[in-house]
């Protein structure tokens, strides 16, 4: 392989690394102020489903409910000028025969302006569960995010692996 061929190679691979590994937005952190509303979980029609749903690769994402805000797990604290969102999510591997794993983290939600937060642990109850599911499986789950107090929420994100290109994005229900 030619030197410059080698060196288009490695910046290439630095590039997707990097790409990978960068923050994706805000998130995180321990709060003292809880939800004071009920959370009801907003679903949709088949019709809608369809539209909210994602498919790349082989594997399959559908955004079934969402609860705006919810309400946090024990122990889990929202900031002040915060609320918590969480998203109803069912992944699937359709057609390949790679695993994905499942993991509330590879997640992350966009608002309005662009701006992403990323999936919480331990932040709700019926969490995803951090697993593998293989072809023709599926994982059913909440996936909650911290977000301003006035964000617009629009889409959510699942990426395929920490250091993958491929991600699954969808429309949230309203």
């Amino acid at each position: 392989m030619s030197r410059i061929n080698h060196f288009a190679s490695a910046a290439i691979v630095l590039g997707l690394l990097l790409t990978a590994c960068r923050s994706e937005g805000e998130g995180g952190g321990v709060s003292s102020r809880r939800a004071t509303n009920t959370p009801i979980a907003t679903t949709i029609s088949p019709e809608e489903l369809a539209k909210r749903s994602a498919e790349s690769a082989g594997y399959s994402m559908k955004a079934l409910a969402i609860k705006d805000p919810a309400t946090p797990a024990a122990g889990f604290e929202v900031p002040k000028e915060s609320r918590l969102v969480a998203v109803q999510v069912e992944l699937s591997v359709v057609s390949t025969e790679e695993k994905m794993a499942v993991e509330t983290t590879y997640a992350n939600i966009a608002d309005s302006n662009d701006v992403t937060y990323d999936g919480q642990t331990a932040a709700i109850a019926d969490e995803l569960k951090t697993s593998e599911i293989g072809k023709g499986e599926k994982a059913t789950g909440w996936i909650a995010f911290l977000v301003p107090s006035d964000a617009k929420l629009k889409s959510i994100t699942y990426r395929i692996g920490l250091i993958s290109t491929i991600a699954l994005t969808a429309e949230l229900p309203k």
